[in-house]
């Protein structure tokens, strides 16, 4: 085991865990706090418990999953992370009553008992310090005894199932039909078929655990924890049920209000059900997913009956027929008729919106039917998925306070001249990820509020059996998707969005073009096949972009008229990539190195003033905001390529994703408010946007192929997505 990761990221199903935290001395005495798969503690309000105690460091501690046990590591605090007394320099595991002292806070830890029989035996003692030296010698996954454990609790709840099948009995309260009692004295010819107060762990609601949620059982209850925005996670009953009456008690444990939770009934597939939200600050919505697009049947609406914030609240959906009432508290919120669909699977969900981390629970579900109404088993289980070891959200955070401590050396009022050496090759693209689960989706109804997006995209896409590119427009949503340019990529637009640049890789018409954008004749302003990345100028008169024809270093250049020159430094090239201009017109941003040293550089367009950024080699593909106050740009700093952010004079330097997947190639939106970015974060590559912070991301549409590939025309010459661009464009108006 490495003791510097403490986990890989998995989906696991296995036992059920959820202990908690109960702070015993400090400033938050009497708080008890239910930890998630990862929990970081520290002053720093983005831990997953925020401290006051100024002696604790701004990440101090770390408490997670380490096969099957709970673990805790001290994250290199000043004042050092005890057990028991003792301070802690390895990984350490963790068991009930141990006291954890961080600065002059101290927490109780306690696992939860769930499952634990009055006779069950006492576990013999384990090691509690985990070390390099006792680490198993293969190099299996670090999830592969919980995975065997997990797979024979699947094998004993199919059994369950079958046995439910073929003889009428399944798990906690599914009883004979003979048992069965009426719903209550008002309401004749229903019976209780079936039930579940998840005191029991195998009653057949799956654990699982992803990169981003985890479903579990715990203190007789069941919980969903996102840990990620514009994201749902569900469980189902794996029952299908026609008419029915359904109650279940729903309470938002943590996180912010802006939220969905509630029911999913008549469920066929992830493309087809009913969703009935209610929200933490005090709204409910009943929709439709059919065939994988949202009709809402009631829109979001305010009611007084819904308990606001971290309460908790009884909800109750009746089915019968196409007649739908969806009720909170016993008052009644809405009636509909609707027949798309008329049976299914009934299970829950959370769902979190423009922010992360939320937590619900649920507890006592109980179904009724019309006497005589079947109710079948769905033999199904969740699969277990297997991910890459990742850097944990503290390593994360560590990494992000050495930028901050460490991107901002003393600098001299004029540069010296820039580096006459290659620029350094960029690392080579991380694997994509897996999919997203099964019972994982970011197929999202429309969030309360939430903003419009208006305009349009720009992007290239890869054709793997043609081997090149191809130039597509579309709406923010994915809609009215168009091609523009066939065998080109790199798009530029103009600032009235009239005229596109691009580069060709047709066999014919190689080198730089500029047209008009809906097509016509084009102007071919370089021949060279080592010229890449044009862009406009915020007149829309001239042109930059970055060339290797003088050799294999880049260097910038600059159109005059039908002319082009090479942009110099005291005589010297520029030597640098990807140009992007500032909104006076009067300076640019590229990736370039100065004094030997390599980052994204800010210049005037004489070359005088030169001004160095960012200190990385691999920050890439800097746009400049239409405020001029902010550059974004792509970075391999980590283990993968993320988004960054960095103040036009060198300060706050920003880290805006944090997903293991690869993200890159940001644009802005021409308000400022908004940047645009490609991610393959979730198996495929598709189209980001997120707040100019970073807060509140989410998919826009796929890009129905890979932004990255290798033109078969010219391999030499063919970065990949390294070397692209894509440009968001609203009202004809642009910011590249």
């Amino acid at each position: 085991m490495d003791d510097g990761n403490l986990h890989a990221h998995s989906t696991m199903v296995g036992p059920s865990i959820a202990p908690t935290l109960e702070i015993v001395r400090g400033n938050e005495q009497g708080k008890t706090i239910r930890l998630k798969l990862t929990t970081r503690i520290g002053r720093e309000r983005d831990n997953d418990v925020v401290l006051t105690d100024p002696r604790v460091s701004r990440y101090h501690t770390l408490i997670e999953l380490v096969e099957g046990r709970w673990a805790i590591k001290d994250l290199e605090s000043a004042n050092g992370t005890f057990v028991n007394g003792e301070p802690i320099s390895d990984v350490y595991l963790l068991e009930p009553d141990d006291r954890i002292v961080v600065g002059d806070t101290e927490l109780a830890f306690q696992p939860s008992r769930v499952g634990l029989g009055a006779g069950q035996p006492a576990q013999a003692p384990r090691p509690r310090k985990l070390t390099p030296a006792q680490a198993p010698p293969d190099t299996s996954p670090r999830w592969g005894k919980a995975w065997i454990a997990g797979g024979l609790v699947l094998a004993v709840a199919l059994v369950g199932m079958t046995l439910f099948a073929f003889f009428g009995f399944g798990g906690k309260g599914d009883q004979p039909p003979a048992a069965t009692t009426d719903l209550d004295e008002g309401v004749e010819g229903y019976v209780l078929v079936y039930e579940d107060d998840f005191s029991d762990p195998s009653s057949g609601w799956d654990d699982a655990f992803d990169r981003y949620t985890t479903k579990q059982y715990g203190n007789n209850k069941y919980y969903i924890d996102m840990s990620t925005s514009n994201l749902v996670a569900w469980g189902l009953a794996n029952r299908k049920v026609s008419d029915f009456r359904l109650e279940v008690d729903a309470a938002q444990e943590s996180g912010p209000n802006n939220n969905g939770y509630g029911i999913l009934f008549r469920f066929q597939d992830r493309d087809n059900f009913y969703r009935f939200d209610i929200s933490g600050d005090g709204f409910f919505l009943l929709s439709k997913f059919h065939n994988g697009e949202w009709v809402t049947l009631i829109p979001w609406t305010a009611s007084s009956a819904v308990n606001v914030g971290q309460a908790a609240n009884r909800l109750f959906v009746e089915a019968i027929g196409s007649q739908i009432r969806v009720y909170v508290n016993e008052a009644l919120l809405a009636e509909v008729k609707d027949d798309a669909f008329t049976e299914g699977n009934f299970g829950f969900f959370a769902s979190t919106f423009s922010e992360p981390n939320l937590t619900v629970s649920f507890d006592d579900i109980k179904l009724w039917t019309p006497k005589g109404e079947a109710l079948a088993i769905i033999p199904t289980v969740t699969p277990t998925r297997s991910r890459q070891a990742t850097p944990t959200v503290a390593e994360v955070a560590l990494e992000s306070e050495a930028i901050s401590s460490t991107e901002t050396p003393a600098r001299t009022e004029s540069a010296k001249a820039e580096a006459t050496a290659t620029l350094p090759a960029s690392p080579t693209v991380t694997p994509t990820p897996e999919p997203l689960p099964g019972y994982v989706s970011r197929d999202l109804p429309p969030a309360r509020n939430a903003a419009a997006l208006t305009g349009r995209l720009v992007f290239p896409v890869f054709d793997a059996t043609a081997g090149t590119y191809n130039i597509f427009s579309a709406n923010p949503d994915g809609s009215d998707r168009a091609l523009l340019v066939s065998e080109a990529s790199q798009p530029a637009l103009s600032a009235n969005g009239q005229r596109i640049a691009f580069r060709s890789w047709k066999a014919d018409e190689r080198g730089l073009i500029e047209r008009a954008t809906e097509g016509g004749d084009t102007w071919r302003f370089n021949t060279f096949f080592e010229s890449a990345r044009p862009t406009f100028a915020p007149d829309g008169q001239t042109f930059l972009f970055h060339s290797r024809e003088a050799g294999e270093a880049p260097a910038v250049y600059r159109t005059t008229g039908a002319e082009y020159r090479v942009l110099r430094r005291d005589g010297a090239p520029i030597q640098g990539e990807a140009p992007a201009w500032a909104p006076d017109g009067d300076r640019f941003v590229y990736k370039g190195c100065l004094n030997g040293s390599c980052g994204v550089i800010l210049s005037n367009l004489d070359g005088s003033a030169p001004f160095q950024l960012t200190f990385d080699p691999s920050d890439a593909n800097p746009a400049v905001s239409p405020d001029g106050e902010l550059v974004v740009f792509m970075s391999h700093r980590g283990e993968n390529w993320d988004v960054y952010s960095v103040g036009i004079d060198g300060t706050g330097l920003t880290r805006l994703t944090t997903d293991i997947a690869n993200d890159g190639l940001p644009t802005w939106a021409p308000d400022g408010k908004t940047i645009a970015f490609v991610s393959d974060r979730d198996g495929a590559w598709a189209m980001w946007v997120a707040n100019a912070n970073g807060k509140n991301q989410r998919p826009l549409f796929d890009l129905e192929g890979s932004i990255d590939g290798q033109v078969e025309i010219d391999v030499q010459n063919a970065f990949g997505w390294l070397e692209e661009r894509i440009v968001w464009s609203v009202d004809g108006s642009d910011t590249q």
